[in-house]
């Protein structure tokens, strides 16, 4: 499935940037013309998640790590041309001066037709679940973002608004941006204008008035609220995120840094004023989740199963040929996401998403499914343990009815989940060792939650009767930098783990890991996924 060689090549651990020394920088921005200081510019070094903003007073203060010695410092602001410095050139308390763009007027062609407002965007309230994210990161600017796709008409933006879950004894300070979207990622900004904005954080729905801004925009763009940090740690903003659908949302937890797609969708929209056309709004297909292909009972787990089917394109036309085979995980979550990476990929791989009736039941189901023993007391699982059933349930009913209903390669199975559905991957390694009977080839674990069961998995591992000799595997296992709060215990956890794996009894286990430094827990699913797929292309 996997070519060792290209996944060593291909595959580079990464080390947190945490352990090397720093330099501290100091500065202030302020206006060349008129010297007025400028608060909240993003400085930071491009695609590196090192980063901060500057003060309401124009001061700044970043700390570079050694390792990034070599690079370029980035200021930039909206309205001003960006500003790049070698860190070798850089004199800690200097006064840094940002030029001014000469201000464009653009034409706008104004229509007749009676307009009416309309919302783009995730505005309904299915398949939602309580999250929050790096919005807690109060040392650096944190950015959420989403792809909106408005019509082809030219219409003007009069507001944005996310959903907060929760009141917060206070008002938080945030920066609308609007970017164009280069079919996979945000790229340069597409309003030049400073749209700043205090509120109050508040339960419901949080509406950034943009009337004000004339903005007027057409097709896909994406937009972004920027959480600008305060002087005073505060408590997190608590906010909505939908699961499944075909949307793109994008996050970043530092200025200039990476963009990085979660698993979620934020419930965020912008609204417009667009022709009136009479006819009735219809539900944006952004919302909607892809429905389940087919649903089958599992006479082992005594419960239903919904089955997400992708097939390669072209499969029809293929007659003769087999396909290896994708089996995922949290496939309410993940399906529309995966399957699109598949396109993307050119991977002729059939993919199975494995879900539940919808992402409710996935929340609590996947716990009952996923983990093997039964959860103590402390992990508050109302229902756990079933891993071994549900594993009863791939091998005994769900591969026999894939094996015949599609052309599928039994030698080229992958089985790939993340957190509890990477502990999940591992058990079912850990079984397949044991019984040596190989019915998956590659196994991709993103952020397994190995801490699970008192560290269940490390015990089954140690023991002496698991070995690899006969079984050529595949394993990718990744984690996140940022996994813990504070302290480093989930990446020790995970280097132990690759450790132990590394003995020499599962020398025909392939296994590569990988560490990325400035993902936490839900930030890695997608970026392990991506690459197993690109990586299991036939």
């Amino acid at each position: 499935m996997y070519h060792a060689n290209r996944l060593y090549s291909i595959l580079l651990l990464l080390i947190s940037t945490s352990s090397f020394s720093q330099t501290l920088l100091k500065g202030t921005l302020t206006d060349a013309d008129t010297k007025s200081t400028l608060p909240f510019v993003n400085i930071g070094i491009k695609n590196k998640n090192v980063g901060t903003s500057s003060r309401e007073n124009g001061s700044f203060t970043i700390l570079i790590p050694d390792i990034n010695e070599n690079d370029t410092l980035t200021f930039s602001m909206v309205g001003y041309h960006e500003l790049n410095i070698p860190i070798k050139n850089m004199v800690t308390g200097k006064t840094i001066q940002l030029k001014a763009k000469l201000a464009q007027l653009n034409s706008v062609t104004i229509t007749s037709a009676k307009l009416t407002e309309k919302g783009f965007g995730i505005k309904n309230n299915k398949s939602l679940i309580h999250f929050t994210d790096g919005s807690t990161n109060q040392n650096d600017i944190f950015e959420i973002a989403q792809l909106i796709k408005m019509d082809t008409v030219l219409s003007r933006i009069t507001s944005l608004s996310l959903h907060v879950n929760d009141t917060r004894n206070d008002s938080g300070t945030f920066r609308i941006n609007f970017y164009a979207f280069d079919g996979s990622r945000p790229t340069y900004k597409i309003v030049e204008k400073n749209i700043l904005q205090t509120k109050a954080i508040k339960e419901g729905w949080l509406t950034f008035d943009l009337n004000a801004y004339k903005i007027y925009l057409k097709g896909k763009f994406v937009v972004s609220i920027e959480f600008i940090p305060a002087v005073k740690k505060n408590t997190p903003i608590y906010y909505e995120v939908k699961l499944g659908g075909s949307t793109k949302s994008f996050t970043r937890s530092s200025s200039q840094g990476e963009w990085v797609v979660p698993p979620h969708h934020y419930r965020l929209f912008v609204t417009a004023l667009v022709p009136d056309t009479k006819q009735k709004q219809q539900t944006d297909p952004d919302e909607k989740e892809s429905p389940a292909d087919t649903v089958l009972f599992s006479g082992v787990v005594k419960d239903s199963f919904s089955l997400f089917i992708s097939l390669p394109k072209n499969y029809a036309n293929r007659k003769n040929e087999k396909f290896p085979v994708i089996y995922l995980l949290d496939a309410n979550a993940y399906i529309d996401i995966v399957s699109d990476m598949i396109r993307e990929k050119k991977n002729n791989s059939i993919l199975i998403g494995i879900g539940y009736k919808d992402a409710a039941a996935m929340d609590s189901l996947r716990d009952r499914d996923y983990t093997f023993p039964e959860a103590g007391p402390q992990d508050s699982f109302r229902l756990s343990g079933g891993a071994g059933n549900f594993l009863s349930f791939i091998r005994t009913e769900l591969l026999p009815f894939i094996e015949k209903s599609y052309r599928s390669d039994t030698t080229r199975r992958t089985l790939m989940g993340h957190s509890l559905g990477g502990y999940f991957t591992l058990f079912a390694l850990e079984q397949q060792l044991r019984s040596q009977q190989q019915v998956f080839r590659a196994f991709v674990a993103a952020s397994p939650s190995l801490e699970y069961g008192n560290k269940y998995l490390f015990n089954q591992f140690r023991d002496p009767l698991i070995h690899a000799r006969q079984q050529k595997t595949d394993l990718y296992i990744s984690t996140g930098g940022k996994e813990d709060d504070t302290g480093t215990e989930t990446v020790d956890n995970f280097n132990a783990f690759y450790k132990l794996l590394c003995e020499d009894r599962f020398k025909k286990i392939r296994i590569v890991r990988e560490i990325f430094p400035v993902y936490g827990h839900m930030e890695t699913a997608v970026p392990t996924f991506t690459k197993a797929v690109e990586l299991t292309k036939k």
